[in-house]
């Protein structure tokens, strides 16, 4: 079977539907249809038919993807996702047979069959094009499989262009479910709920309205990505340093000036020698050895040093100058203090 290589498996985890913002209108139908399935076989006793043909439709970002998934959370159903722009085969008489495969897939697993982009079907059947009788038994072949999908089985499927659908497909759903832009009060509560979630002084966006869910939740996270960045370039942090970080040329040279520093002690590390990489030779013909600490078995063990006080953005060119066999940790000094302080890679 060929469709395993055409559904698409979501990255993130469904979320619920009291999750998504949803209109009153649709999360009411939707919650009628969540009824249907649970009382799905007393309704069978009486044979009424439960209502498992569901389009969405409407602007993009709105939330449809994530309503199909969230009926399926609910249901307790696996869904199955398929994007027909790609499921559509340059063969079509294969993509018949693909179809007819994936619904009863989703049949025999009792699972929520989700069609992205069903649009698509409505693109093709342009019969003035060269394979035009095979787009005809394409659609047709769709038709079919939609109108003997099981009354247990739940097709939904999703559009941001319903009106380029043939009638013939549309006729085939009994719950057609519109997503619109939100309102500007919708989006506000949107924004709030977001912004709970991060701290006070990394929470403040412009907000833009006129706009979907999804496209508000980017303009969100760049704002808030840009805050969190400018927060940790500006962010204090203290370092032990032990090697040329106390020299104040090397403090001219990498952060252009001379940093304040309090003398200190690291218990239970010790320094250990080693040759850097591409290392030089001094005038007695000696080869310069750098000094790394590395943590010691010996409690008695220690290294002295200074403490001083850079910026995130400081740090990070620290990470730059001791990345040769370095990596940075947090220890504590014999004052209590909590610094950072590079270390070999092995010590841990």
């Amino acid at each position: 079977m060929a469709t395993h290589k055409t559904t698409i498996r979501s990255k993130n985890k469904a979320i619920t539907l009291d999750e998504i913002h949803l209109n009153k209108d649709v999360r009411t139908k939707i919650n009628q249809l969540l009824e249907e399935f649970t009382y799905i076989d007393a309704l069978s006793t009486l044979q009424i038919p439960v209502d498992n043909k569901i389009l969405l439709h409407g602007h993009t970002g709105c939330g449809k993807t994530a309503t199909a998934h969230a009926i399926g959370l609910a249901l307790n159903k696996k869904v199955i996702t398929v994007n027909l722009s790609g499921f559509v085969s340059s063969r079509l008489g294969e993509t018949g047979k693909n179809l007819a495969e994936l619904f009863q897939k989703a049949s025999s697993d009792n699972a929520v069959l989700f069609i992205d982009e069903f649009d698509f079907i409505g693109k093709i059947r342009d019969y003035d094009t060269q394979d035009s009788g095979e787009m005809k038994r394409l659609v047709n072949s769709l038709i079919q499989q939609i109108d003997n999908l099981a009354d247990n089985s739940l097709l939904i499927c999703a559009t941001n262009h319903i009106e380029i659908i043939d009638t013939a497909l549309l006729r085939r759903f009994q719950i057609k479910l519109n997503y619109e832009l939100p309102t500007q009060e919708h989006l506000d509560n949107y924004y709030d709920d977001i912004l709970s979630n991060f701290p006070d002084n990394i929470n403040t966006v412009e907000r833009k309205y006129g706009i979907s869910y999804a496209e508000a939740k980017d303009v969100m996270h760049q704002q808030i990505k840009a805050q969190v960045i400018q927060y940790e370039k500006h962010k204090k942090h203290l370092v032990f340093a032990y090697n040329n970080l106390k020299s104040n040329d090397t403090q001219t040279k990498y952060y252009g000036r001379l940093l304040k520093s309090t003398h200190d002690t690291i218990i239970g590390y010790k320094l250990n020698e080693l040759v850097p990489e591409n290392s030089s030779k001094d005038e007695s013909n000696q080869i310069n050895l750098q000094q790394i600490a590395v943590k010691s078995k010996e409690k008695s063990d220690r290294i002295e040093g200074v403490v001083f006080e850079i910026t995130g953005e400081e740090l990070i060119q620290t990470d730059r100058y001791e990345a040769y066999n370095c990596k940075r940790v947090l220890e504590t000094t014999q004052s209590g203090t909590d610094v950072w302080i590079y270390v070999a890679h092995n010590s841990y």
